[in-house]
């Protein structure tokens, strides 16, 4: 009774600090909190207001008086104003007295006076007041000099030292305080619940006990590693065999159990004997008589964790064996297998049943009884009245101990059965049907990738297939560049035999070598011819190289070169070019560090640079030719304020042959292999070569070269964003890569 108190006395506190209660007094809590903080905050706002009153007042008198003695002194007036700075974050002004500023230190940047709020004060007499400055409003004081000018110190009106805001930190405090004390509440509550919920579970436990103890039955629990069995206190008192829960040991069991029934009784506790799961067992009690129980466990429990019930059968000699098992049959214990599950007699009648039982065949509540035979428990049944017989009932074929049985609804039962030691039958069975479901869906899903595999088989052999044509068309490509790129090679090389013979017998004539010409009109002609022999030339001289590179024929030797050398040279060669065209080459490349390169590439990158610039540039325009180096880059920069190029066009430069349409629109002729062989060679050098241009600004170009073997190049910040990056990034990594490894 007094533990019924107590856990009646646990429900009704759990159930006084129900979750809404705590939760309104947390709120309670925290609005009374923060009220208790604003008026806090507020004075504190107030106390560093007046906090910056007073020491903007007491600079300006302090600062007023020390500038008094200096200006009679001749001391150094600012001087005089840094020594009696009040500090913080305050200004301290020195005016005229129309209000012009003579001199100024402190927070000035923040506290800035114009004219208008000069304009507003009178300065004709000390005083202080709240100036609404154009940043922040300020507390300002001021103080007449005596030369007639005056001192005004002035600070931040809500802080004279610019600390935190106070309500940061209050706001912190409130936040952490109700993080915490949400967090116990939560905690409280949880636990709350939790209590609720053992005083159900202890109460429950208690009155299943006290059921137990009131039919006289316990369940038992036999350890097979301690080899001990556990019988509860209300099983033992009527017995006389104690008042608490014992654990037995063998041997202590072994002594109370009758010499006859010693055999069946450890095959039930510990099943060292197998077949025997139940019997009536006579007990000795502690007087010498005997008293009957009845044990009891599952068929199927293992020899190491073995679990049943006993009933005692005390005062119950008149009745039968048989009705004392048919009774203990019918305990609620049976309700706990989750199983549906039905017992038959020896004689072919029901003995025992779940709720599960008659729930899969829709029987109504209080339509089985015990003594029933199939034919009935069918007549009642709702659904699935022939499987009854057919598989439940005491007289079905047992050819097949476990089986399974499709109902309505596309449901199925996995029903086994099994004989009893007395002749009777059990039956259980299990809702299979989801297991059945996904049996179907995954065979499914097994039909369905047989055949995915299939296709991809198909697929693999098509795509092997088409792989083969593309190596082989792939192939003869490449023959067919290899082949072009050799052809355009051995021309060219024809071509400039016959051209270095014109191109210098030109040149004789053109300087009179052997006599004057005669009419003027052949010196023109001896001009055009040796112009026209020099392009032709540089034509033959870049198509060479552009299939010498293509072919891979193109040997670099990479070296440490002086580029401050190799830009004075390129420089010199064009020099003329640049002054016959009316434009201004400026050249500012000393000190530029070496660069691991080869010489001749980096020469003539420089020079294909410095020509495509002068040829784009207007008479009376200019050329500039700088370098910028980085720890690991050095960059050929060559800026002009030519025509300059679209957006859209500068994705064409660099193709072979390839003209942007502001170009070829000029009279100078060009072939469009310069860029095009300047950017396979920076490629080469593991270089970028970039363009940046605005139409009727003019061209930027950019040549970074690596500083050393393996150094990871990149363009100058202030060309970054804006150039056109003409070299290849993904091969230009993939050499960066394989040079790593």
């Amino acid at each position: 009774m007094g533990a019924e108190n107590g856990i009646d006395e646990m429900a009704a506190r759990a159930e006084a600090l129900s979750p809404k209660r705590l939760a309104l007094l947390t709120g309670f809590f925290i609005i009374a909190l923060a009220a208790l903080l604003v008026t806090k905050l507020q004075e504190e706002v107030s106390a560093r207001r007046i906090e910056t009153e007073l020491r903007v007042t007491q600079g300006a008198s302090e600062c007023a008086g020390s500038l008094n003695v200096a200006l009679m002194t001749g001391s150094s007036a600012e001087q005089t104003m840094s020594n009696c700075y009040p500090g913080g974050s305050s200004g301290v002004f020195h005016l005229t007295a129309d209000g012009n500023v003579l001199a100024s230190i402190g927070a000035t940047e923040k506290i800035s006076l114009d004219a208008a709020v000069i304009a507003t004060l009178q300065l004709d007499r000390r005083g202080q007041g709240i100036l609404d400055l154009e940043k922040t409003k300020a507390s300002a004081a001021w103080r007449l000099l005596d030369n007639g000018e005056v001192l005004l110190v002035a600070a931040p009106s809500h802080d004279f030292y610019e600390r935190t805001p106070i309500w940061f930190a209050y706001g912190l405090i409130l936040a952490a305080i109700t993080l915490v004390t949400t967090a116990l509440m939560s905690a409280f509550i949880q636990q709350s619940r939790v209590a609720a919920e053992a005083a159900g579970a202890v109460g429950a436990l208690q009155r299943s006990n006290d059921s137990l103890s009131a039919g006289r039955c316990c369940p038992w629990h036999f350890d097979g590693r301690e080899r001990k069995i556990m019988l509860s206190r209300g099983f033992l008192e009527p017995l006389g065999l104690g008042a608490r829960d014992r654990c037995f040991t063998l041997p202590e069991i072994s002594a109370l159990v009758h010499p006859s029934d010693l055999r069946n009784a450890l095959a039930i506790f510990t099943g060292d004997t197998s077949g025997i799961t139940e019997d009536i067992i006579r007990l000795r009690e502690p007087n010498g008589s005997y008293s009957r129980i009845y044990l009891r466990t599952s068929p199927d429990a293992t020899r190491f964790e073995r679990v049943g019930v006993a009933f005692d059968l005390t005062g119950a000699k008149s009745i039968s064996a048989g009705a004392a098992i048919a009774e203990a049959r019918l305990k609620d214990a049976i309700e706990s297998i989750p199983e549906a599950f039905v017992l038959w007699d020896a004689h072919g009648q029901l003995a025992a049943w779940n709720r599960r039982f008659a729930g899969i065949f829709r029987l109504a509540p209080g339509a089985l009884r015990a003594g029933m035979s199939p034919q009935e428990i069918a007549k009642h049944a709702k659904a699935g009245s022939d499987i009854v017989s057919q598989y439940f009932g005491p007289n079905a074929p047992l050819n097949e101990q476990s089986v399974e049985v499709a109902l309505k609804g596309d449901r199925w039962l996995h029903i086994s059965r099994r004989r009893t030691a007395e002749g009777g039958l059990v039956c259980i069975a299990s809702n299979v049907t989801d297991m059945k479901r996904h049996a179907r869906a995954q065979k499914k899903k097994e039909h369905v990738l047989r055949d995915t595999v299939q296709d991809l088989e198909l697929s693999r052999k098509d795509l092997s297939e088409t792989m083969h044509k593309y190596e082989l068309e792939k192939h003869r490509a490449e023959e067919a560049s290899q082949s072009k790129s050799e052809f355009l090679a051995n021309m060219s090389h024809e071509l400039r035999t016959p051209l270095n013979a014109i191109n210098g017998f030109s040149e004789i004539m053109q300087s009179e070598l052997y006599g004057p010409l005669g009419d003027q009109k052949y010196k023109e002609y001896v001009d055009d011819i040796l112009s026209s022999g020099q392009h032709l030339l540089e034509l033959v001289e870049d198509i060479l190289d552009m299939s010498k590179i293509e072919a891979g024929r193109i040997q670099l030797q990479p070296e440490r070169v002086e580029l401050e050398r190799i830009l004075h040279e390129s420089a010199r060669l064009v020099a003329k070019r640049a002054n016959d065209a009316g434009i201004t080459l400026t050249v500012s490349v000393n000190h530029a560090p070496a660069v691991w390169a080869d010489a001749r590439a980096v020469k003539q990158v420089a020079l294909n640079l410095l020509s495509n610039a002068i040829k784009f540039t207007n008479k009376g325009g200019e050329v500039t030719l700088t370098a910028e180096a980085d720890l690991d880059s050095v960059t050929i920069i060559v800026a002009d304020s030519g025509t300059g190029i679209d957006q859209e066009h500068l994705g064409k430069l660099g193709a072979p042959f390839e003209l942007v349409e502001s170009y070829a629109s000029r009279s100078q002729s060009g072939s469009g292999l310069g860029l095009a062989l300047s950017k396979s060679l920076m490629e080469l050098h593991s270089g970028i070569l970039a363009i940046a241009s605005q139409p009727g600004k003019g061209t930027v170009a950019c040549a970074a070269f690596p500083r050393r073997q393996g150094a990871r190049v990149r363009l100058p910040q202030f060309i970054r964003d804006e150039a056109h990056v003409l070299t290849d990034i993904v091969a230009l990594e993939e050499v960066k890569t394989e040079a790593a490894e």
